[in-house]
């Protein structure tokens, strides 16, 4: 069913099926919510809202079909959560092979805000409050500016992963990924202005 046949416009009034589902909404928002406790915070009110837009989409169906009175709070809300736990999102396609996708996550896949990365970089070394935020908004910078490709395997690279398991991750070769270590590092080295002779 389009998604679109089911937002009315702001000056429109109501669809006959959207004041019984305001009525379930929230024990399907409560259903959700201990569904995915274990989620972080902003997560979890992600994973709400999808798990709410499954449920409209599902109860819309059968309201168009004249079955409205099948509908009721619970199994709508199960329904959602599987969905989303299958990462199959309403309204859009889900790219697996986005890291931030349901679907990677659900592979495995796991995402830190770039300032982590940046502090593992820098945790080898003493450092000033000061270099510290410096350091954070350079590479903020530098990794903004790379590939997607490049910034999988630069936080592969940043969590100690080795090149094997990074090679496996993003699929590259080893030699390439060996290649991509000197070439990133070069390349940092080159945002950063450092002009000493790089290390054999």
């Amino acid at each position: 069913m389009n998604c679109s046949a089911i937002v009315a416009a702001d000056d429109a009034p109501p669809l006959p099926w959207q004041a019984s589902f305001v009525q379930m909404l929230p024990t399907i928002r409560r259903y959700a919510r201990i569904a995915f406790r274990e989620l972080a915070p902003e997560e979890r009110e992600e994973a709400i809202q999808t798990v709410i837009a499954s449920a409209a989409v599902a109860y819309a169906g059968l309201a168009q079909a004249g079955r409205a009175k099948l509908g009721y709070a619970t199994p709508l809300a199960r329904y959602g959560v599987r969905r989303y736990r299958s990462g199959r999102l309403t309204g859009s396609r889900d790219n697996a092979a986005d890291v931030g996708s349901v679907k990677c996550r659900l592979r495995g896949c796991r995402t830190e805000p770039i300032d982590s990365i940046a502090q593992s970089i820098s945790d080898y070394r003493r450092a000033s409050p000061a270099e510290m935020a410096a350091l954070r908004i350079d590479f903020s910078q530098w990794y903004g500016s790379l590939s997607r490709r490049d910034q999988r395997v630069v936080h592969a690279l940043a969590q100690g992963e080795r090149t094997s398991a990074v090679a496996e991750l993003c699929r590259l070769t080893a030699g390439r990924v060996s290649q991509l270590r000197r070439e990133l590092h070069d390349s940092w080295r080159l945002f950063v202005g450092d002009t000493a002779p790089s290390p054999c």
